[in-house]
């Protein structure tokens, strides 16, 4: 599994959309290009308990310092590679079944990716904090897109997630990623 994670903070204005740099992954695991804003940092790691790589490019400084706004693209292997997914169905209902109870699918259609059909979850909801400090348990309220895609053979989710004061800037910047998102072999 490859997951690709995209961040600028929450409450945050993003970094200026003026101006792009393309990534290129180092590892063959992740085999993505794409283009992000200049100044947002790139941060490359492998999973240690299931099978992926990812980067992480963050953004801006926060207001709200314990959520990261992010951008996902996760590649995972199917089942009979070593993933955790037999079909694109099954990775999609995965993930509602384990989304945090505070959030909702507004909406699941088809959209196209990666020259392929895949679906499209909206979501919107409270997302609940609570790693910074022992029993303590805030919400924030966030919107969120991910995208479910089968190619040559692997999945991908694409996502994001923001506050709502940020969100059009981080779907703007989610747009660009994607129309520039190619995998490289």
């Amino acid at each position: 599994m490859a997951l690709l994670l995209i961040g600028g903070d929450a409450g945050s204005q993003p970094a200026t959309m003026d101006e792009f740099v393309t990534f290129s992954s180092a590892t063959p695991q992740l085999p993505v290009r794409f283009e992000y804003p200049a100044g947002w940092q790139p941060e490359e790691s492998a999973g240690s308990h299931e099978r992926y790589a990812q980067v992480q490019v963050f953004g801006p400084a926060s207001l709200e310092p314990r959520l990261r706004t992010y951008l996902v693209v996760r590649r995972v292997p199917p089942r009979a590679e070593g993933g955790r997914y037999g079909s694109l169905d099954e990775m999609v209902e995965s993930y509602r079944a384990t989304m945090q109870s505070g959030l909702h699918v507004d909406a699941d259609r088809p959209v196209q990716v990666l020259g392929r059909t895949g679906r499209q979850l909206d979501i919107s909801g409270d997302f609940r904090l609570s790693w910074e400090t022992p029993g303590e348990i805030k919400s924030v309220p966030v919107k969120s897109q991910r995208i479910f895609v089968e190619q040559d053979g692997q999945f991908y989710e694409l996502a994001w997630m923001a506050t709502p004061e940020v969100a059009d800037q981080v779907a703007a910047v989610f747009s660009r990623l994607l129309q520039t998102l190619t995998l490289v072999q």
